[in-house]
Parts: structure tokens; C-alpha cells; sequence
């Protein structure tokens, strides 16, 4: 009870620290809109705004809080990855950052834009100018991999957001729950889960791809890491819009970001800025909102979702995985499922494309869930790496197209070779579109092959040396 008691004491100083900054409190001002960054000119008052803050952070002492190495440290030493902590975390950091810049550019209306990878796939054009109207560019980095690197629509296509959009899960949709946790103790902030299709696709891959600070935890020293990190929370927000629920579970409601994030105050000072993961599911009792909906928004799957518990499976086949992943070149595991467990995954995904097929049929209780896990992967020394994920494909290679049936999804790592990112991590595929293709194509049986093909990001060093620890295949 102390504890709870203290916490809710510790949220209500926050909310008096947010009304003392008049200008910037949600409750005392229009909500902002956070606008795409694609339809900006480069004189855009916003990207005005958005240079005048980050020069103004840069050239704080680094005594002060708001200083941008300072802003970047916060990542570095408590952001949490890998588990279901990792939107809601994110979001928090984002708004308290959003009101720092509002402070320093002397804009109580500015809004973070976002880089929508989707429809504007190239790096934006004001952070690859190393200098803007004779000035030194604050929103250039120099360690990128690339001043022009392009998201590859096989990592951030509308067809691969419209798949992540229609995920109904959100442990699968958001990444789960921490192994084993049985408290709100802030210790569970930084324990591993699985990381979902959002984390473990674009968000890792769009880190990879810029490299540089970008690839590390420090990757908030790159200006473009908040535009990435804003059009994340927007596919969030977007899968709420849809219909999905986030996760019930008190042990996220009620989870509590406490002495890690600063609020702007008066001119020139600041105040904590702690709050619980309910106090920010809903963007617009933070005091912004987004302009339009990630492309890929449509042809979503009208498919009744169905609630899993990843904790307890129908049905779980494991295979220990040996050796290291090699580099262009498949690594398969096949898992043999009994004759029941075959028979009535058949059953499931027939029911599952007539579900598809007819719209009548949606109102049907939903089928199985076929979901891959890919556990205690051993991250690369050095380097990076996409690793595609298939089903029973007997050609596979790596030229074999994501547009292929046995095409399940994908995974990337995020801070390889960082002395912060040393842990063992695991990733969640949904197989469940995938199967049902490939038994109406005939070719599901009583084994389910997940094969994992690792090719090369664009512009950036190829990892050799990852090493899965299992794959599963559960059944729900």
C-alpha cells in the first residue's frame, strides 16, 4: 500500500508541475498537431522551431537537464525494449521532449513531426544538409551510415503495415510482457519479453538502416530519432482508432515512469515529469494528436481478432537450434506436429480462409492463432542484419520475395555491438496468415519448417554471427 501511496502522491507533484508551466500544459492550451514531415518545406515554421530547440539544447551546460546529451541519456539508461513497456515508455519521452522543445524554440504550439517511412521512405532532406541558410544544420548528424538511406517497402511497405495494423493482439502487436513478472517493482522496466512485429520490424530496422548514433541506445543524439520514434507512436495510436485494446493487465495500466523524464517550467526551469502507462494511452489528454493515418491504413483483414494468452499455449512444439545463422543462406527448424494437433490446425485455418472469403462469416468465433517464437536469440557482435521468416518453403533463398506465400515476417536488431545491449532477446511472428495460404496451396502437413533467411540491410555492415537459442511454434 506505501508503495501505491506513494506513487499516486508522486503523479499528482507531476500534475502540479505541469500546471505550473502555463504556456505548455495540455490542460491550459489547444492540443497540437503533429503533422507529417513529408509535406513540409524545408522553412516550415515547424522544422524552424524544431532547429531553434535542438540548437538551443545543444549549447545548454551540461549541468542543465534539457541539455541534449542529457535528453539523449535518458534513452541510454532506461529505456525499456523488448517488452511491453516499449510503446507506452516511448510516448511518455516523447511528450516530455515535445514540451522542452515548445520551452526552447519560444513556440507553445509546436509539435513534433513525424517521418513517415511508409509514404516518404528516403531520410528527409532537412536532416541531411549538413548546413541550412549558411549555418551549421542542428538536425544533421555525421554518423549516419547514409545521408540519403531509404526504408525498403519489404521492411515498411503498406502491405507490411497494413499486416501490423491488423494484428488484435496487443502482447503480439506492442511486444509482451516480461518473463515471469509478478509486480509493478521498477526493476521490471528493463526484463525481456518478446518483441512483436512493430518493435522488432520497422522500428529496429529504420534504426539499423541510419546507423551511426542511430544504431546505439544513445541513438536520441540524432535529431531524426524523434520523428522516428513519433511516427511509431502514430501506428500505435492509428491500431487503437481501429478498434484494438491495449492490454488490460494491471501490471501495465498501473506501471509508473517515476524519476526519469523533466517537464519544462517557467522560462527556463524544470519539474519531474512522472506518470503511469494509463496516463498516456490517450494522446489527447497529453495535449497532442496526429494529422492523417499511416499509409497502409486499408485492406486490413476483417477478421474477428482473437485474445490470447502468450503464457498459455494450446499447443507448443520446441526445437533447440544449432549453429550460428549464416549470412544468405537458411537456417530451418522442423517442427512435427501429432496427428491432433495437425489435424485440428487444419480444421482452424480452412475455417479462417472461409472467414476471409465471406464477409458474412466474420461475426464467427475466431480460429487458431500459429505464432512463432524465436527465443534467446544471441544478438551480433557487430553490425546488422534482416532476418526474414518463412513456412515450409522448399526454394527458399535469399532472393526469394517477401511478396512469396511462405513469407511470414521479419526481425532486426536493434543496438548490436552497443556495450548497453548485451542481453539475449526473443521475437514474436505470426504465422497464422501464412499457414492458412499454405494449406489451401496444400502444402501444410503434420510439420511446420520455420526457416529463417538473413540477408543484408542497404548500406550498412552485415551481421554473421547471431545465434538463435530455440524456435517455437504455439498454438492458440
Amino acid at each position: 500500500m506505501l508503495k501505491i501511496d506513494r506513487r499516486s502522491l508522486l503523479q499528482g507533484s507531476a500534475a502540479v508541475a505541469l500546471a505550473t508551466a502555463a504556456p505548455l500544459s495540455p490542460a491550459q492550451a489547444a492540443t497540437v498537431n503533429r503533422r507529417s514531415i513529408g509535406a513540409m518545406p524545408l522553412n516550415d515554421p515547424v522544422l524552424d522551431s524544431y532547429r531553434k530547440a535542438v540548437d538551443a539544447m545543444k549549447r545548454l551546460p551540461a549541468s542543465d537537464p534539457r541539455n541534449w546529451t542529457k535528453q539523449a541519456q535518458i534513452h541510454l539508461n532506461f529505456c525499456p525494449h523488448g517488452n511491453w513497456y516499449f510503446l507506452p515508455w516511448h510516448r511518455a519521452y516523447l511528450v516530455a521532449f515535445e514540451r522542452l522543445c515548445q520551452q526552447l524554440s519560444g513556440n507553445p504550439n509546436f509539435a513534433l513531426p513525424y517521418w513517415d517511412w511508409t509514404a516518404n521512405p528516403q531520410l528527409p532532406a532537412a536532416f541531411a544538409m549538413p548546413t541550412y541558410n549558411g549555418q551549421p544544420n542542428p538536425l544533421f548528424n555525421a554518423s549516419r551510415n547514409s545521408q540519403t538511406a531509404t526504408i525498403p517497402a519489404s521492411v515498411a511497405g503498406p502491405q507490411v503495415m497494413a499486416d501490423i495494423l491488423a494484428e488484435t493482439n496487443f502482447e503480439v502487436f506492442g511486444s509482451s510482457m516480461p518473463d515471469g513478472q509478478n509486480s509493478t517493482a521498477p526493476s521490471w522496466q528493463r526484463v525481456n519479453g518478446f518483441q512483436g512485429p512493430l518493435e522488432s520490424g520497422p522500428h529496429n530496422t529504420v534504426h539499423g538502416i541510419i546507423g551511426g548514433d542511430m544504431g546505439t541506445y544513445m541513438s536520441p543524439l540524432d535529431p531524426i530519432f524523434w520523428l522516428h520514434h513519433c511516427n511509431v507512436d502514430r501506428v500505435w495510436n492509428r491500431w487503437n482508432n481501429l478498434g484494438r485494446a491495449n492490454s488490460s493487465n494491471n501490471l501495465w495500466r498501473t506501471f509508473a515512469f517515476n524519476g526519469q523524464f523533466v517537464n519544462p517550467s517557467g522560462a527556463s526551469g524544470t519539474t519531474p515529469y512522472n506518470t503511469t502507462v494509463a496516463g498516456v494511452v490517450n494522446i489527447l489528454d497529453l495535449g497532442y494528436r496526429y494529422d492523417a493515418p499511416p499509409v497502409g491504413a486499408v485492406a486490413l483483414s476483417q477478421v474477428v481478432g482473437k485474445s490470447i494468452n502468450l503464457a498459455k499455449p494450446l499447443h507448443l512444439i520446441q526445437s533447440a537450434v544449432t549453429g550460428p545463422a549464416m549470412l544468405n543462406t537458411p537456417l530451418s527448424t522442423r517442427l512435427a506436429l501429432p496427428a491432433p494437433q495437425a489435424q485440428a490446425l487444419n480444421t482452424s485455418m480452412l475455417a479462417l480462409n472461409r472467414m476471409i472469403a465471406s464477409p458474412a462469416a466474420i461475426r464467427a468465433p475466431s480460429p487458431s492463432k500459429v505464432i512463432a517464437i524465436i527465443r534467446n536469440v544471441e544478438p551480433p557482435a557487430s553490425g546488422n542484419v534482416n532476418v526474414r521468416v518463412f513456412v515450409n518453403c522448399p526454394y527458399l533463398s535469399a532472393e526469394t520475395s517477401t511478396q512469396d506465400r511462405h513469407y511470414a515476417g521479419a526481425f532486426t536488431f536493434f543496438g548490436s555491438g552497443d556495450n548497453h545491449h548485451s542481453a539475449k532477446h526473443s521475437y514474436l511472428i505470426d504465422l497464422t496468415k501464412t499457414v492458412a495460404k499454405l494449406q489451401i496451396a496444400g502444402e501444410m502437413s503434420s510439420q511446420i519448417d520455420v526457416q529463417l533467411m538473413p540477408v543484408p540491410l542497404p548500406g550498412v555492415p552485415a551481421a554473421t554471427d547471431f545465434k538463435p537459442g530455440s524456435i517455437e511454434v504455439a498454438i492458440f
